[in-house]
């Protein structure tokens, strides 16, 4: 092999490129390639690995001032904890990676995670995390709101709260790969929002008609699920509700399990939060519904003998509300159940899920204590209960309007005028008496 002379010392070949002028104490190396152009090259330590082994990485630059200015940045960032090596983990390997790692997410509530990244995944997937830009999430975003939604082969505007929620899950998961030192920064928090639509006042019942819909299912073999329905729990927590969970004797009953609806199957789970396991009193009506029910289910069993299925093939226990022949009852068509019975009891449609919003808004109406409310319908903290749950009424605006007469006059003049009238019509007897005993009484008096 031919050696290379350089400066009266022969350089060796190494692999088709030779190394010119370089001190051996020098970290960074000049390479010349087989095609006769040269870099600089140097080998450093930027921590350690998983494994505890040295993590080192080789870096190569054009020019001798770029490799020594990326160096000393390595090296600086490095003694900050800021430095953050190269990966080709692209989006798409990132984001399931992120979900999986949220190990306290309800099951329901990891679903509409995967549901919302899904168009992050299909528009970036490719892309490696360390080459998202802004710019492409800007256009994920504008897409989304274009023509995110697809019908058939046509493209619909998705909601804003919707690309909301998708913007929101990508940002967190992109705070992840910062913690992990994968990202310096992340681009999605640089994102504008396009924020959500003015939020539709939800639909509730005044006393009244809650009172009229409850004497309307008094004989449905479900009453004891509509009362509890307007006694604020969930959906999942009245279908969910086991005999082992009530307490006759002591009149309550503690919500330990849900039935929801989870990729299109009913799937057991436990409560949506933690404040969302509690303990809750029964009233004496519901009591009596409660003991007619059981009653009603044993007369059921003898009947259907072998066919009847006295428990939860998940759970192994007698849920609540079921069928004749012991089948749980479907959530879906508990809901259907409930619009149908409305309808014929001629009252305002409302959906299910606003019982429970006409549970607070009418325990709120009778100056039950806001951290009360939260509590019974088992919210996370009281601000979501006064900002989600708590609603006007048309009755209580009236009441409202009544009470600012009082304090800018008008009512109190009016009732003034009436008390003066009534004054004057007081008086007039005591006159005409005056008058009809004489100058002796009048003086008297």
């Amino acid at each position: 092999m031919r050696r290379r002379v350089v400066s009266g010392r022969p350089q060796p070949l190494i692999c088709g490129r030779s190394r010119e002028n370089v001190s051996k104490s020098d970290p960074i190396k000049k390479v010349t390639l087989k095609n006769g152009k040269t870099r600089y090259r140097f080998v450093i330590d930027v921590g350690r690995k998983a494994d505890g082994r040295r993590d080192q990485r080789t870096y190569t630059y054009n020019t001798l001032k770029e490799a020594r200015e990326q160096r000393a940045k390595i090296i600086a960032e490095s003694a900050k904890g800021t430095f953050v090596a190269d990966s080709a983990k692209t989006v798409a390997e990132h984001l399931p990676e992120w979900l999986a790692g949220r190990r306290k997410l309800q099951e329901s509530t990891r679903t509409n995670y995967a549901n919302s990244l899904k168009p992050v995944i299909e528009r970036l997937g490719h892309i490696p995390l360390q080459k998202l830009t802004k710019t492409q999430v800007d256009d994920l975003v504008t897409w989304m709101l274009e023509s995110g939604r697809r019908v058939g082969k046509k493209g619909r505007p998705l909601a804003p709260a919707t690309v909301t929620l998708t913007l929101g899950r990508l940002a967190q998961a992109l705070d992840d790969a910062v913690k992990q030192g994968i990202l310096v920064r992340n681009v999605a928090r640089l994102v504008d929002s396009p924020g959500t639509a003015p939020q539709k006042e939800m639909s509730t019942w005044t006393a009244e008609q809650a009172a009229a819909f409850l004497a309307y299912v008094a004989e449905d073999r479900l009453f004891a699920a509509w009362c509890l329905s307007l006694y604020g729990l969930r959906r999942g927590e009245v279908l969910g509700l086991r005999w082992c969970d009530i307490d006759l004797e002591a009149k309550t009953l503690t919500v330990c399990v849900t039935r929801i609806i989870v990729k299109d199957q009913v799937v057991h789970s436990t409560p949506k939060s933690a404040r969302s396991k509690r303990t809750l009193p029964l009233d004496d009506t519901l009591v009596a519904a409660l003991r007619r029910l059981k009653s009603r289910r044993a007369q059921e069993r003898l009947k259907a003998g072998r066919d009847y299925r006295s428990s939860c093939q998940t759970c192994n226990e007698s849920h609540v509300f079921v069928d004749e022949v012991g089948e749980e009852v479907d959530p879906e068509s508990y809901s259907d159940r409930f619009e149908v019975l409305v309808r014929r009891a001629g009252l305002p449609l409302i959906r299910l899920h606003d019982t429970r919003h006409t549970c607070g808004t009418l325990m709120h109406l009778r100056n039950v204590p806001a951290a009360v409310i939260s509590a019974w319908l088992g919210h996370a903290n009281v601000a979501f209960t006064m900002k989600t749950y708590v609603h006007s009424q048309d009755e209580a605006l009236k009441a409202a309007g009544g009470t600012l007469g009082a304090v800018y006059g008008t009512t109190e003049k009016e009732t003034a005028a009436d008390d003066t009238e009534q004054d004057n019509v007081t008086r007039e007897p005591d006159v005409r008496k005056c008058e009809k005993n004489g100058p002796e009484n009048e003086s008297a008096a």
